[in-house]
């Protein structure tokens, strides 16, 4: 039987899959084009040969540099905030948290390698032990899990792979899956009630931390999946993330590797191009349904 734990680690690899797949299918194939057939490639540049590999090779630097400056971005962004950000440090409920003034409930988690837990005076004021407790508990999971770290990565992959329509939703599917993987833990901690009651408020008062949005709802009186995550399903698309990244540590040995990519040769670049390709399609039809799972609640 699949845990509850489990249960959200796999709607979370099937979000992320899709992404996992692109990038690594792109080292490969880069890192094979850049240490084997770099000759070949110059000589033929504008050969028939080398397009479809120069071409995607241009389009992995783009990846890099736009998922990279997404990174600092969000980085700079994030620092920023936390500079700027008024707040005492205090223990609540026996939880460390930085408490910021404000008569609107409040409750997140900041920092991508020592998260931290800011919530509002306004909150702590409005919630009962229970709902605060509750909170508290949907918090420290955050933080446990480095889910604003998580959502930064996901989030960069993303932009840099801005031109294929199916990543387009995939970083808020992650972020809604981390808040239901949250609140399962908050049901175990506090119950169904004093979280039911905390979203009210926060909804009510206007405050930022997460409101009742479908999914949340949905779990909260519990809704199955519209769309289970088969196991076949997982089991094809991380045989192939297992594959791509055992051939990218074979591609990264510092020995010459027996094998490697076809791409010297007029008939051999499109068709391994192609493969790649397909590789990802197990992904891709996984990432789908992990959305389709939310959308439909």
């Amino acid at each position: 039987m699949v845990t509850e734990r489990g249960r959200f680690l796999r709607l979370e690899f099937a979000a992320c899959a899709l992404a996992a797949t692109v990038v690594l299918t792109m080292l490969v194939l880069g890192i094979d084009a850049l240490r084997f057939h770099r000759a070949a490639l110059e000589q033929a540049w504008l050969s028939s040969t080398s397009i479809p590999v120069s071409a995607l090779l241009g389009a992995e630097c783009l990846v890099v540099v736009v998922a990279v400056a997404s990174l600092i971005r969000q980085g700079a962004r994030q620092r920023a905030f936390l500079a700027a950000l008024p707040f005492e440090s205090r223990s609540v409920l026996g939880v460390p948290v930085l408490v910021i003034a404000s008569r609107r409930p409040h409750a997140f988690c900041v920092g991508w390698l020592r998260p931290r837990i800011v919530v509002s005076d306004g909150l702590i004021a409005r919630l009962t032990e229970s709902e605060l407790r509750s909170v508290l508990a949907h918090e420290c999971h955050h933080a446990r899990r480095h889910d604003p770290l998580r959502r930064a990565v996901v989030k960069a992959m993303c932009d840099g792979l801005w031109f294929i329509p199916a990543l387009r939703s995939t970083a808020r599917t992650q972020a809604a899956i981390s808040e239901l993987a949250a609140d399962a833990v908050a049901i175990r901690s506090a119950g169904v009630r004093p979280l039911a009651g905390a979203m009210v408020t926060f909804e009510k008062h206007g405050g930022s931390g997460a409101g009742p949005s479908a999914e949340r709802v949905g779990q909260l009186v519990g809704e199955a999946p519209h769309r289970a995550v088969t196991a076949p399903a997982l089991a094809v698309a991380g045989a192939v993330v297992v594959a791509l990244g055992s051939a990218l540590v074979y591609l990264l040995r510092p020995v010459p590797a027996e094998l490697c990519l076809p791409l010297s040769t007029a008939l051999g670049a499109p068709l391994a191009v192609l493969m790649l390709a397909l590789a990802c399609v197990p992904a891709g039809l996984l990432g789908r349904t992990a959305a389709r799972n939310l959308d439909a609640r």
